[in-house]
């Protein structure tokens, strides 16, 4: 089952399967602030409590105000279609404050996976964060990341992660750059 057709709809798609953890087709709290666990075990942080504590909360708010009002039927989950038809509903209606949820999980992450503290995620810490928390392969993120890398210069600010962000989840352009955040689609 799919959201529906379209470019953005192809993304929530590919979103909604990276973030069901369990693969049980809904998402529920649990699988989405898994991902947390994940970035810090890719980049060997389970000591940095503090970068840790900024991604679950920014995660668990993105999931309380965000995604579970998305659960139309009341069931405690929200399934695929629910999640493409929140989204929408969510652009179509003014779609700032979920972006700057958004904006405030990237600089969460961003500060975890930034492993040599340089204030921008390089190639290697880019792949390492996709292939080791949602298994998208190196091949597809050195065409990514070249994609996301607007002003060419070997690494991605967080303006370009913001950039590539909102595109991902708001842009039904077939070539917004945006569209690679995960890899090809």
């Amino acid at each position: 089952m799919t959201i529906a057709s379209g470019v953005l709809s192809r993304k929530l798609d590919r979103i909604f399967r990276f973030l069901d953890a369990d693969g049980d087709g809904e998402l529920r709290p649990e699988d989405v602030t898994v991902l947390a666990a994940r970035l810090a075990g890719a980049f060997d942080a389970p000591g940095d409590r503090p970068k840790i504590d900024a991604l679950e909360r920014a995660l668990a708010e993105i999931v309380r105000t965000d995604v579970m009002p998305m659960d139309a039927d009341g069931n405690g989950g929200v399934d695929i279609r629910e999640f493409g038809a929140g989204f929408r509903h969510a652009i179509d209606n003014g779609p700032e404050a979920m972006l700057s949820r958004f904006d405030v999980m990237v600089d969460a992450w961003m500060n975890l996976a930034d492993s040599n503290g340089d204030g921008v995620i390089d190639q290697a810490e880019f792949t390492r964060m996709y292939t080791m928390t949602l298994g998208v392969p190196a091949d597809d993120l050195a065409i990514a990341f070249a994609k996301l890398d607007r002003d060419g210069n070997g690494t991605l600010d967080r303006e370009e992660i913001r950039t590539a962000t909102r595109e991902y989840y708001t842009s039904d352009d077939p070539a917004a750059p945006g569209n690679w955040l995960f890899g090809p689609m």
